[in-house]
């Protein structure tokens, strides 16, 4: 059976062809990118602009210590951390989060919950995880975290922040914290070696994506770093509004 070809890769090859005859042909980072979102177009990457390959080429270029422009797997890297799923999270709407924007009580709402893995997940993904209707998750002052998540047809019963209070009755088996670089990172005592760690984003300015609001003061979250992941691949996204 022919394969066929994303229509994103398709648009960077005719931008590509387009050139003149006198273009150098494509280089490692151009093939980088042209095979990455070949491989993983609406799964782990995505482009939410009618972006060009020179354009995209760039900014890989511009975040890329010169010492690693020859190195495949460092362009692959730099690719998933600039155009991850659902959209990239370098955009003027948003900045790093810092502790205290992270502290608190969240909501992942179900009008969101499409947003969670991309628009064609895996098999695998898909089998691993079962659809959620919404999704608390309390980050305490002491490094407690707690979550909670709502599957299948019963209503969300999450409304205030007091409503994960209950949850604080079972043993704490999970810490967060705010590493140097910024990442929040989970650790767990259930779980040996385990490895969790997101990259964290404050609104500060309002916007749309996908039919859904951002509003100020919401968080965005990339799982970026897990057992078996390495390459900075964002490979779930949360979008937490406040509880109080």
């Amino acid at each position: 059976m022919q394969r066929l070809i994303n229509p994103i890769v398709l648009r960077l090859l005719c931008i590509c062809g387009s050139a003149s005859a006198q273009q150098a042909p494509l280089d490692l980072v151009d093939q980088v990118i042209i095979g990455q979102f070949r491989d993983h177009s609406a799964e782990l990457l995505c482009l939410n602009e009618n972006l060009s390959l020179p354009i995209i080429k760039a900014a890989v270029i511009a975040r890329l210590p010169q010492a690693q422009a020859g190195n495949a797997e460092a362009i692959a890297k730099m690719v998933y951390t600039l155009y991850p799923c659902p959209f990239s999270p370098y955009r003027k709407e948003l900045r790093p989060a810092a502790t205290q924007d992270i502290e608190g009580v969240w909501l992942f709402p179900e009008t969101s919950q499409k947003l969670r893995f991309g628009p064609k997940p895996s098999d695998l993904t898909s089998r691993r995880f079962q659809p959620v209707k919404c999704e608390a998750v309390a980050y305490y002052p002491n490094g407690e975290i707690r979550n909670a998540q709502i599957t299948g047809t019963s209503p969300c019963l999450f409304a205030s922040a007091k409503d994960m209070d209950i949850s604080r009755n079972n043993p704490r088996v999970a810490s967060w914290t705010v590493q140097a670089d910024g990442r929040l990172a989970i650790s767990r005592t259930d779980v040996q070696n385990h490895v969790e760690e997101w990259e964290v984003f404050s609104v500060v300015t309002p916007f749309d994506v996908h039919g859904i609001h951002f509003d100020a003061g919401d968080l965005v979250q990339y799982l970026r770093r897990e057992r078996g992941n390495d390459f900075n691949a964002a490979t779930m996204f949360r979008h937490l509004q406040r509880l109080r």
